[in-house]
């Protein structure tokens, strides 16, 4: 099973607390696939106030930090043990939609 991690959308507040470009949110997606079976979860982190002293300003923000906030809010892992129940659902599913056989 393999995972990918993205981010696709930041939510940025122009002006705060005089820091400009400030991350107040980040929309992740987390896709896992086995094989030719896809299935994907994703929400929204929000982010607290930066630290002045530890800010990063959106132009400067790195796919590995985007991960590391995601992972400090939710549980990276738990998301993809639900992935991957939903995908071996799908690759072996327990019941199946048929139609009427009349």
């Amino acid at each position: 099973m393999n995972f990918a991690w993205s981010f696709p959308q930041f939510i940025v507040n122009p002006l705060s607390n005089g820091l400009s470009d400030v991350v107040t949110a980040i929309n992740w997606v987390c896709t896992g696939t086995d094989g030719s079976v896809t299935s994907s979860s994703s929400g929204t982190v929000n982010l607290s106030s930066p630290n002045p002293a530890e800010f990063v300003p959106y132009s400067d923000i790195t796919q590995q930090l985007a991960y590391q906030w995601v992972s400090q809010s939710i549980s990276m892992p738990a998301v993809e043990e639900l992935i991957a129940y939903q995908v071996k659902q799908l690759a072996q599913p327990v019941t199946q939609s048929q139609n009427p056989p009349f």
